[in-house]
């Protein structure tokens, strides 16, 4: 239910709703939204602080433990989100950006984000995989009504513009975080709502590893974006033709995001007994990288067809570019499922330890290369790293 549910409005998001804007409004400006929306993912990390992904495994294995942490650290998240908003508003200080109005959008809209994520952790893991699939794609099919709406009557709201898109997001998420905490009182008794207070230490204390691994794997797919359009002379076009390739490459690696998030909670729940797992882990590798080797042979095959149907130009550059990071998909399908099981089985010294020698790796290169090859050294950069990382 919940792959098809995605598969049903996520690509008619990514493709009809994400895609059309940035033809609309430009690909320099939607490169500059890039920009910025990939820096408030990669200090994401500070809002969540792997509480999610540690407590769906906690809940998971015991489930009277997670319902006791719930409320605690749910309230405490608001902390966590006003550190949040204040290191990554130095950090772009800092780094020189000045659009601080569709920044601090874009924040709010990672903030909201997060508490939605922290709702469907705890549905997830208590097994209720029919309500999580339901809220899962609440927000994106708003964003479609809403930003479809201005598509299509622009003489009476306006047309589109990348503020009103950022804006009709954070409307989304904030419907989808309503209906989560309703779902969530009939599942979790004596939930007192009292923003700021009740943290337990001893939550941020063991999710640490969860985030330091998360902070690096975002790092290390998302910080190109940014670099790219801060250090290249002409970045916030390259951003923008790197954004149309990357948003391919995250339509076809949702399915591996999906199946992550089904077996966290199912791999804990039946550790250590492998046999109960093996076969599913086993049909969920083989599945995303058949279709994976598949989609990158059609991409081979059909670049300029593909360049020219999704967003109206014949530019060999903007092809090459597709073509490079779609080769990056085999590579994040086994970090999918093999993080995930490193995960679920405790084992997160490793996985930590790989994503942090990784993420340098893929950081020291962008700074190297961006200046002279801007977008096309992101995307040569990223499939060495991701299919190096897949095979550690």
């Amino acid at each position: 239910m919940l792959v098809v549910l995605n598969l049903l409005v996520k690509p008619v998001w990514i493709f009809a709703i994400d895609r059309q804007v940035q033809n609309i409004t430009g690909f320099s400006a939607y490169g500059e939204y890039f920009a910025l929306l990939n820096l408030c993912i990669i200090l994401n990390f500070l809002l969540d602080f792997g509480i999610s992904s540690y407590f769906n495994r906690e809940v998971a294995s015991r489930s009277k433990d997670g319902i006791v942490l719930f409320s605690q650290a749910f309230n405490g998240k608001f902390l966590l989100a006003a550190i949040y908003v204040f290191v990554t508003f130095t950090v772009a200080f800092l780094s020189g950006i000045s659009n601080y109005r569709l920044l601090f959008m874009l924040m709010l809209m990672q903030v909201g984000s997060s508490f939605l994520l922290f709702v469907r952790a705890y549905l997830t893991a208590a097994q209720h995989f029919r309500s999580d699939a339901f809220i899962s794609v609440i927000d994106k099919f708003f964003v479609i009504v809403g930003v479809g709406a201005l598509m299509l009557l622009p003489g009476i709201s306006g047309g589109v513009t990348i503020q009103r898109f950022v804006i009709i997001q954070m409307a989304g998420i904030l419907l989808a975080i309503v209906t989560g905490i309703v779902l969530l009182v009939r599942n979790v008794p004596g939930f007192v709502f009292r923003p700021f207070s009740g943290f337990n230490r001893k939550i941020l204390w063991s999710s640490m590893p969860f985030a330091l691994n998360v902070f690096f794997m975002t790092m290390m797919s998302r910080a190109d974006g940014f670099l790219l359009e801060r250090i290249h002379e002409n970045g916030a076009t390259e951003a923008g033709i790197y954004a149309a390739a990357y948003r391919l490459l995250d339509a076809f690696n949702m399915v591996g995001f999906l199946m992550a998030g089904f077996l966290l909670p199912y791999i804990s729940r039946h550790w250590p007994n492998i046999n109960r797992f093996s076969g599913i882990l086993l049909i969920c590798r083989h599945a995303l990288v058949l279709g994976s080797m598949l989609v990158v042979s059609f991409v081979l095959a059909a670049p300029e067809y593909l360049t020219d149907l999704l967003y109206h130009r014949s530019d060999n550059y903007v092809s090459t570019i597709i073509t490079i990071v779609m080769f990056s998909l085999p590579g994040l399908s086994m970090i999918h499922i093999y993080g995930t099981t490193l995960t679920a089985t405790r084992n997160m010294n490793i996985f930590l330890r790989l994503s942090i020698v990784f993420a340098l790796l893929n950081l020291t290169l962008n700074f190297i290369f961006i200046p002279e090859y801007g977008a096309q050294a992101c995307g040569y950069i990223a499939v060495c790293t991701n299919t190096g990382y897949a095979l550690a």
